[in-house]
């Protein structure tokens, strides 16, 4: 009889506390009308796992994360007609429901994609949430055309070479923009591979850089630490995307004579809300089409191999912790 081992916990912990994560035997999810009953391959650990783990207060409830996964199909619902058991699948998942750090995970088809062939695990696991999360922003907040060569002008991405910055520059240049992104100088050649065409630094005052404002500027950090500077880098008309809690608050008044837009996008607000997120599953059916056709590659900088256990999982929050750049995974599976 299969069993369901999970990682997880009922209390926010420091990485430092031996029982910050916790193993734990719970019953195989049943599949329910939409739903593939998924067999964990790979994870990815993301800043949202951190971020909700220390916000998490004791509770009788097991908290399982893990926003992006890879695995097999192992039973389908009902209702579901795009997929077969054994297909290989990849997903972001919803925060409304258990994460992918258990053996089988109960998932909506309609947020998930087959897996496409020739890439590991590892690889696809690092792209589901910060893909999903630079599509949602660049095409459907900004309005980009979501076709190669496309669109024109230039964009500025704030932390470039972070998880979603370093997706995000590679799907702005295959839509045909000039990418401007800041991150530390010894980021730059990782940057220069995620099609960056101009490299900033992120110590120096923009001002100081660039030599005419965008059109639109998608920033991947705390933006309080950004905005002042923006007035003078965005056009009139122009937009700004932010996926990042602010730690002060912001100051837009001085936008207003430039009537700026200003754009929250997170990827899970789709599924929180049960609005439109069948587009999901039909985004990383995109995201699929352009890694088989060499336009976008992973951006999986860190895989830990070996499976996904209570020291793998540390090790990969740790780094996370660290503000590595990429994405860090963990293959193998729930041992």
């Amino acid at each position: 009889m299969m069993k369901n081992k999970a990682l997880g916990f009922y209390e926010g912990r420091s990485l430092n506390d031996p029982e910050v994560f916790i193993e734990k035997e719970i019953p195989i999810p049943i599949c329910q009308t939409h739903d593939l009953l998924v067999e964990v391959q790979a994870v990815s650990v993301n800043p949202i796992d951190t971020k909700r783990r220390q916000m998490t207060v004791l509770s009788e409830d097991f908290q399982i994360q893990g926003y992006d996964a890879v695995g097999i199909v192992k039973e389908i619902g009902s209702a579901v007609s795009d997929f077969a058991v054994g297909d290989r699948v990849f997903y972001a998942g919803t925060t409304q429901r258990p994460g992918a750090n258990q053996r089988f995970q109960a998932v909506d088809s309609r947020i998930a994609a087959k897996a496409p062939a020739g890439f590991s695990d590892g690889d696809l696991a690092a792209l589901p949430l910060t893909s999903l999360t630079a599509w949602e922003l660049l095409f459907e907040k900004f309005g980009y055309i979501p076709e190669e060569n496309a669109n024109q002008g230039s964009i500025l991405l704030i932390n470039a070479s972070g998880g979603v910055g370093s997706i995000a520059a590679q799907l702005a240049k295959w839509a045909g923009l000039t990418v401007y992104g800041t991150a530390s100088p010894r980021n730059n050649e990782w940057l220069k591979n995620n099609q960056v065409d101009h490299v900033l630094n992120h110590r120096l005052p923009l001002a100081e850089q660039i030599s005419k404002p965008f059109s639109a500027i998608a920033i991947f950090y705390d933006a309080s630490t950004y905005l002042p500077q923006l007035t003078k880098a965005i056009v009139p008309f122009g937009k700004v995307g932010m996926i990042v809690n602010t730690k002060e608050a912001l100051d837009l008044n001085p936008f207003k004579n430039l009537s700026i837009d200003f754009y929250w996008e997170y990827m899970f607000a789709k599924t929180d809300a049960q609005v439109m997120f069948e587009t999901q599953g039909a985004i990383l059916k995109r995201i699929a089409s352009l890694l088989v056709e060499g336009k976008i590659h992973t951006t999986a900088v860190q895989t830990i191999d070996g499976g996904i256990t209570i020291e793998n999982l540390k090790l990969g929050t740790e780094a996370v912790e660290r503000g590595n750049k990429g994405k860090t995974v963990i293959t193998g599976g729930v041992l």
